[in-house]
C-alpha cells in the first residue's frame, strides 16, 4: 500500500477514535507523574534545604510554563501540525532536523519506559524480598517483559480503550498522592520545618550537613525538578487523536499546573516531618516510609500500591505516545516506510511493534547497569532538551515576521511580539535545563543521536533514491552530531 493510501486509511479511522480534554489531561498527568513523585522527598533533600527547594520549584515552574505556553501558542498558530515536536522541526528546519527530533524523542522516552520496568520490579521486590533485586536481575527482566507485551496488546485493542484505562489509573494515582499530602499536613510540625532552612549548618543529631551556597543547592536540585516535567508535551504529540486543538491546549495547561502543585507539596511538606538530612537517608520510595511514620504499616502499603498504579498508567501512556511519532515521521518520509502501517483501531501497528522492540532491548540492557534506574533517568533528562529547544526556536523563527506568524489567520489570543518574547524566554529556560544536566551527559546523549543517522540515510534513499541525502547545512549538522558523539564515547570509555 502506498503513502497516500496509508494517509487515507488513517484519516478514515481517526473519525472513530478521538480523545477529549479529560482523556488528554489524564495522558499528560500519567506521562509526567509516573513513579518519580514517590521518591521526591528523598531526591530533593539530597541537594537542597527548605529555601532552596521552594526557589527551585518557583524557577522550574517559570521555565516549564514558558515551554508549555510556547506549545499552546504553536497549537493555535499551526493546528495542522498534529504531531507537535516533529512537525515543528520539519516546518522550521527541514527533514533532517525533524528526524533528529523524532529519533531522539523516541529513543529517550523508550529509556523512560525501561526505567518504569526497573522501578516496578524493584517495588514488587518488597513483597518477595530478593526475587526482583535491584529491579534489573533476570527475573525482573522477565517480569518487565511480560508487562511490556501485555501493554502492547491493550494498545492494539484501540486508542479509546487505552485512554479509559489510563484515566482510571490516573485517578487512583492522584487519590493516593492526595492521601499522602493530607497525612503530611496533619503531622506537620512548624518547628521542624523552620530548622536550618538555608541548609547551611552541620547538625549531626538530625544528619543535616552544609549543602553549600543557595545557588549551588538550587542548581543541583533542578535536574530533579526539571526532569519530572518530561511529558508535559504529551497532549501536543497526541493532538492528531484529539477531539480539538482547544482540548490539547487546555489539557497541557491543566496538567502542568496540577503537577507543579503536587510536586512542590510532596517535596516540601515532608520537611515539616523530618529534616532534609533525615529525609536524605530514607530508602526508596521515601514517601512510603513517611506515610508509614504517620499511618503505620498501612501507609507503606498504600504508597507501594500507588507506585505500581502510577508506573503502569505512565507506561501505558508513553507506549501509545511514542508509537505516534515514528509513524508521523514515516508519513513525511524521514523514517522508513515500514513505520506507516496502521491497524484496524487506528493504532500505528508497525511503529508500535518497533517501539516495543527498542524498549525490550533497553530493558535487557538494564541488567548490566549497576544503578539501572538512575542511569536511564539521566539519559531521559538530557535527551529531551534538544527536541524542546528546536520547537522553541521554531516559534521564535515564525514570530520574527508578520507574514510567517499567522498566515492562515487562525483564531489566536496572543500578539506576535508576545509570542516572540515567550519563545525567547523558553529558549533561555531550555538552555538552562541543559546547563543543569551538565555538558558531560549531553555529549553522551549525542551518541544515541548519531546512531540514528544511518536510519535517516536509509529512509531518504528509500523515498528519493536519485536525490541528495543531506543539503549543505544538514551535512554540517550531521558532522557536528558525530563529533559530539565521539566526545561522548571518549567520556564513556574513561
Amino acid at each position: 500500500m502506498d503513502v497516500e493510501n496509508y494517509k487515507r486509511c488513517s484519516l478514515e479511522n481517526k473519525t472513530n477514535e478521538k480523545i477529549g480534554r479529560l482523556g488528554l489531561t489524564a495522558f499528560v498527568l500519567s506521562a509526567m507523574v509516573g513513579g518519580g513523585i514517590y521518591d521526591l522527598p528523598q531526591n530533593m533533600a539530597l541537594h537542597a534545604g527548605l529555601v532552596a527547594q521552594v526557589l527551585a520549584w518557583i524557577i522550574t515552574g517559570i521555565i516549564i510554563w514558558t515551554i508549555v505556553r510556547s506549545f499552546m501558542i504553536l497549537s493555535q498558530l499551526r493546528p495542522q501540525y498534529t504531531t507537535g515536536l516533529y512537525h515543528y522541526a520539519q516546518a522550521g528546519f527541514g527533514k533532517f532536523a525533524a528526524f533528529f527530533v523524532s529519533w531522539g524523542y523516541w529513543i529517550c522516552q523508550s529509556f523512560a519506559i525501561a526505567a518504569y520496568s526497573v522501578l516496578l520490579m524493584s517495588t514488587l521486590d518488597a513483597f518477595w524480598p530478593g526475587m526482583f533485586k535491584g529491579g534489573n536481575n533476570w527475573l525482573a527482566i522477565l517480569g518487565g517483559t511480560i508487562v511490556l507485551w501485555t501493554m502492547t496488546f491493550l494498545i492494539l485493542k484501540g486508542i479509546r480503550t487505552t485512554s479509559k484505562v489510563d484515566l482510571i489509573g490516573t485517578f487512583c494515582m492522584l487519590l493516593i498522592i492526595a492521601t499522602f499530602i493530607i497525612a503530611m499536613i496533619v503531622a506537620f510540625n512548624w518547628h521542624v520545618f523552620v530548622t536550618n532552612p538555608m541548609a547551611s549548618n552541620n547538625l549531626s543529631k538530625i544528619h543535616d550537613r552544609d549543602l553549600g551556597g543557595l545557588f549551588h543547592q538550587i542548581k543541583s536540585s533542578m535536574l530533579t525538578t526539571l526532569w519530572v516535567f518530561s511529558g508535559v508535551e504529551s497532549a501536543v504529540v497526541l493532538s492528531g487523536s484529539a477531539k480539538s486543538q482547544k482540548s490539547v491546549r487546555r489539557a497541557t495547561r491543566d496538567g502542568f499546573i496540577l503537577c507543579l502543585v503536587l510536586y512542590a507539596l510532596v517535596s516540601i511538606l515532608p520537611l515539616g516531618i523530618a529534616s532534609y538530612g533525615q529525609l536524605s537517608h530514607i530508602p526508596s520510595p521515601s514517601t512510603a516510609i513517611l506515610l508509614e511514620y504517620v499511618l503505620g504499616p498501612i501507609g507503606r502499603l498504600i504508597i507501594t500500591f500507588g507506585v505500581i498504579v502510577a508506573v503502569l498508567a505512565s507506561w501505558l501512556s508513553w507506549i501509545l505516545l511514542l508509537s505516534e511519532m515514528p509513524r508521523a515521521a514515516s508519513e513525511d518520509r524521514t523514517f522508513p516506510m515500514f513505520f506507516q502501517k496502521i491497524g484496524k483501531h487506528n493504532v500505528p501497528k508497525s511503529s508500535l511493534i518497533m517501539t516495543v522492540i527498542v524498549i525490550q532491548t533497553i530493558i535487557i540492557m538494564t541488567h548490566f547497569a549497576g544503578r539501572a534506574f538512575d542511569t536511564t533517568l539521566t539519559i531521559v533528562a538530557t535527551m529531551t532538551i534538544p527536541p524542546y529547544l528546536i520547537s522553541m526556536l521554531y516559534l521564535a523563527k515564525i514570530s520574527m515576521k508578520e507574514e510567517t506568524f499567522n498566515p492562515d489567520k487562525n483564531a489566536i489570543n496572543v500578539s506576535r511580539y508576545a509570542a516572540l518574547f515567550i519563545a525567547i524566554l523558553a529558549i533561555i529556560g531550555t538552555l538552562f535545563m541543559g546547563y543543569t544536566a551538565g555538558i558531560k551527559y549531553l555529549t553522551i546523549a549525542f551518541v544515541i543521536y548519531a546512531i540514528g543517522i544511518p536510519v535517516f540515510m536509509y529512509a531518504r534513499k528509500e523515498y528519493n533514491p536519485n536525490q541528495q541525502i543531506f543539503n549543505a547545512w544538514e551535512k554540517v549538522f550531521a558532522i557536528l552530531i558525530v563529533l559530539i558523539a565521539i566526545v561522548g564515547l571518549l567520556i564513556l570509555i574513561k
